[in-house]
């Protein structure tokens, strides 16, 4: 596989808009109860992944798939806002490995390491949406 990489495309309010209701609804989705933590914490990233690509969208870019698109995607996006987003990047990407664990290798979610991924989500959602609607 190729090494993901940061192209220019138009930038569209609309497809932003589209990218960040699917992220809260992945969000949404991710806070049934019945769900096990790997199901969760899969949607959480889930989330992340389209708020990022709604910032990006907005901003003209998109990030090719390839090998670390997920990482290169969280940089990117959290680089388009005017926040101070470092702590923020560390909590996604933490979110990200678990999410990795679970998802390649059968690895464990602890229910109580969701709360810190489902409180960094909404801060990037947040932040995607006044980027979005700015």
């Amino acid at each position: 596989m190729t090494e993901a990489r940061v192209e220019k495309v138009y930038a569209d309010q609309v497809g932003a808009r589209e990218f960040l209701d699917q992220a809260e609804l992945f969000m949404a989705d991710a806070e049934v109860n019945a769900l096990n933590a790997i199901s969760q914490a899969v949607l959480l990233h889930n989330a992340t992944v389209c708020a990022c690509d709604a910032i990006l969208q907005v901003a003209g870019l998109r990030v090719t798939p390839g090998d670390r698109s997920h990482v290169l995607r969280f940089e990117t996006a959290l680089e388009q806002l005017e926040a101070d987003t470092d702590e923020l990047l560390d909590r996604l990407d933490a979110s990200r490995e678990r999410r990795n664990e679970a998802s390649y290798a059968a690895g464990f979610v602890a229910r109580a390491s969701l709360s810190d991924a489902r409180e960094a989500t909404a801060e990037l959602v947040e932040l995607a949406r006044a980027r979005v609607e700015a």
